[in-house]
């Protein structure tokens, strides 16, 4: 089931971010950080919204997406982190389709995803390009030298 995160959340969204396997230590440190915004402002204040996945008690995954400052209709995906556990169960997918609803009912017209070009980020790229997402745009060495971003939209 989706839902808006909440304080109790918070342990077990450090827990994925930490266990995915995919981030480096200062991604991971910054989840907490936007967390707190979330929680202390709002997700409209803050421009963060986070909502998880969840079965019962146990968070088997997150998302974050907000309003891109100074456009008309344009929105920014943060994270999408699955538990390791609950991967090829589609919670990657109903977290983003759970994004992707909340900002066509905010009036939402394009959803931007940025993520790395190195190779352990080619299952999220594979992933966005499977769920509708065009790789818009591509520069060159951006994080590091030899690590891309890539820049995938979906018009809604």
């Amino acid at each position: 089931m989706i839902s808006p995160a909440t304080e109790a959340d918070r342990q077990q969204i450090h827990d994925i971010t930490a266990r995915a396997g995919v981030f480096n230590q200062e991604e991971v440190d910054s989840v907490p950080a936007m967390f707190d915004e979330y929680l202390r402002y709002g997700a409209e204040a803050s421009g963060y919204h986070f909502i998880v996945y969840r079965e019962g008690d146990q968070v088997l995954g997150y998302a974050i997406y907000g309003f891109r400052d100074l456009t008309d209709g344009v929105y920014d995906l943060y994270w999408i982190a699955v538990d390791p556990s609950a991967r090829r169960r589609s919670v990657g997918r109903k977290l983003l389709n759970g994004c992707e609803e909340a900002v066509r009912e905010a009036g939402g017209r394009i959803i931007l995803a940025e993520t790395s070009g190195t190779a352990e980020y080619e299952p999220t790229r594979e992933f966005y390009v499977r769920t509708g997402y065009k790789a818009e745009a591509v520069i060159k060495d951006f994080y590091k030298p030899g690590d891309d971003l890539y820049i995938f939209i979906k018009r809604l």
